[in-house]
């Protein structure tokens, strides 16, 4: 089946060695960014293809592993286990958030300025519907053919591993929800849905998920950039006695949703969330230092990539779902920048020597 759907969307990759790796940073409605940057990038890629007379691929296709946090996450889920183009994840994702963000679920009014998140026994509460999120979810996993019930690791091998970044409530450390078995490794039994939910229950904005005995908010708390994750899952997929993956690595993206600067502070009035956004906001960008400075050699010779918008999206707040247009305008213009043209093309000259069997 999985080869006639290989067929269906542009061929099967040949088995090798060098390894495809995808990081998908969280940031809300900015998760819109992220799917504009690969849709330039998938767009150019497929374009040199039908040029050499090849089908178009899917980034399930390209990428060995996806992992993403936050809604970084919901787009892995989306790209690589549901196995989307770039163009159907835009209109899924639009369709989420639009559903989602369009109203919010009963706070208190304290004043004409501002809303305070919390119930009657003073607990921190969510802003918005989580049923109308899961609802979302499962319309979207059962458009794609699977079922709601359908696990995340149901088993059955697939090229393109896809993990998501969630933070265990019991402990605070980031927990990955994979649809694949680490060697030696606690399988936990989620749902294409639960490890949606898990991964994008963002504290004071959804309510937390169960899963089995586990209670998980969403893994912005610890690995908004989820760069290291992504790198510690590759290792321990591919090189879990070496601990050598950097010789595997043909090509390692990290896409970022946005510098957001200090603007995301508004999206609270609590002190103790507002600091947590701005660490969170300070993290994504140094981690992509401490990142870089380790793969510097991948990043000089055009191996790793990282893209992220720089400016014009610090106004969009994470639930600002109207803010499509300037979304997609502030990166249209940081794509247009040469610099980033000449990134892009790079990347997409790397991209186009995976090995892909066409069935054309």
């Amino acid at each position: 089946m999985e080869q006639a759907q290989a067929a269906k969307h542009g061929g099967e990759r040949n088995p090798e060695t060098e390894r495809y790796l995808l990081s998908l940073d969280g940031g809300g409605v900015r998760g819109l960014s992220t799917l504009y940057i690969l849709k330039a990038l998938m767009g150019q890629l497929n374009n040199k293809r039908q040029e050499d007379n090849l089908s178009s691929v899917r980034p399930y296709q390209i990428f060995d592993l996806i992992g993403g946090t936050s809604t970084g996450g919901l787009i892995a889920i989306m790209l690589g286990r549901l196995q989307m183009d770039v163009d159907e994840c835009i209109s899924e994702y639009k369709h989420i958030m639009n559903m989602v963000f369009e109203e919010k679920a009963g706070w208190l009014p304290i004043s004409s300025m501002s809303w305070l998140p919390i119930s009657w026994r003073g607990r921190i509460k969510a802003r918005f519907d989580s049923k109308r999120l899961e609802g979302a979810i499962k319309e979207v996993i059962t458009r794609c053919g699977a079922s709601e019930s359908d696990l995340f690791n149901d088993g059955n091998p697939r090229e393109c591993r896809v993990f998501v970044c969630a933070t265990a409530r019991e402990t605070g450390g980031i927990t990955c929800l994979r649809s694949y078995s680490l060697l030696g490794g606690n399988d936990i039994h989620a749902t294409i849905c639960d490890a949606a939910l898990a991964t994008s229950a963002a504290t004071s904005f959804f309510d937390s998920v169960s899963i089995g005995a586990r209670i998980f908010v969403d893994g912005a708390l610890g690995a908004n950039n989820p760069v290291d994750e992504v790198e510690g899952e590759a290792l321990n997929i591919w090189c879990p006695q070496t601990g050598d993956l950097k010789p595997l690595v043909k090509c390692f993206i990290s896409i970022g949703t946005g510098n957001p600067g200090t603007k995301a502070i508004k999206d609270s009035i609590i002190r103790f969330l507002s600091e947590t956004l701005v660490r969170i906001a300070t993290e994504t960008e140094y981690t992509e230092r401490k990142f870089i400075a380790r793969w510097r050699r991948h990043y000089d010779e055009k191996c790793f990539f990282r893209f992220n918008v720089d400016q014009g999206l610090q106004e969009v707040g994470l639930a600002e779902y109207k803010e499509e247009g300037t979304i997609e305008a502030a990166t249209d213009q940081y794509l247009g920048h040469l610099a980033q043209r000449f990134r892009v093309r790079d990347c997409v000259q790397n991209l186009g020597q995976r090995d892909i069997v066409d069935y054309a």
